[in-house]
């Protein structure tokens, strides 16, 4: 019996050393990234790196993009996605190096991932409406602005893209009631009172 209770205790000894280990390897990584050295920050992490830890594989993602290795920042983020199949961040994190390789097919299918999981994520809704607008795409624009505005009817951005939307699809008096909201909430904004004065 006492023998079981010390093997027992050395496991949780040696578990917790091995968490102080990990802890104390973020704790640099932290100190590396700040002073912009983003190989000493990955290398501390990976001397403790898991396949199977979450966290270790959304910060490596994080530090291979932010060092300049997309490839290795995706594979990581794609390894944190696969850990935790219903989570965001490390799908909004997957974002960053796929829009840093020119994917945007995929960036448009991540955002759709995510409001697979919460249809009312407005970040996501708000990134799709603006790829859509940029393609030319206006349904599909106005059809993620409006989710939006029904949770935040007051947003800036949403409706300036919104009254933006509307001009392309000849919506006039449309986009004159979402710029003039716009510039209720940002008087200041001079593109808005320009795109307005010339309707």
């Amino acid at each position: 019996m006492k023998t079981s209770i010390l093997a027992l205790l050395l496991i949780f000894a040696g578990a917790l050393s091995a968490q102080d280990s990990v802890i104390e390897a973020f704790e640099k990584s932290y100190s590396y990234e700040a002073e912009g050295n983003y190989p000493e920050a990955i290398k501390s992490l990976e001397n403790v790196y898991s396949e199977s830890s979450y966290p270790l594989n959304l910060r490596l993602g994080w530090l291979q993009y932010m060092k300049g290795d997309f490839i290795k920042s995706k594979s990581y983020y794609e390894k944190a996605i696969a850990l935790e199949k219903s989570g965001i961040e490390a799908r909004l994190g997957l974002i960053y190096p796929l829009t840093a390789l020119n994917n945007q097919d995929q960036v448009i299918e991540v955002y759709h991932d995510i409001l697979e999981i919460d249809p009312a994520h407005t970040y996501s809704h708000y990134q799709l409406a603006l790829i859509y607008f940029q393609r030319n795409e206006f349904s599909d624009a106005e059809e993620h602005l409006l989710p939006i505005l029904r949770l935040y009817p007051f947003d800036f951005d949403s409706n300036a893209l919104l009254g933006s939307v509307y001009v392309k699809m000849g919506k006039i008096n449309e986009a004159k009631a979402r710029y003039s909201l716009a510039l209720q909430y940002n008087p200041y904004d001079e593109g808005i009172r320009d795109a307005l004065s010339n309707l």
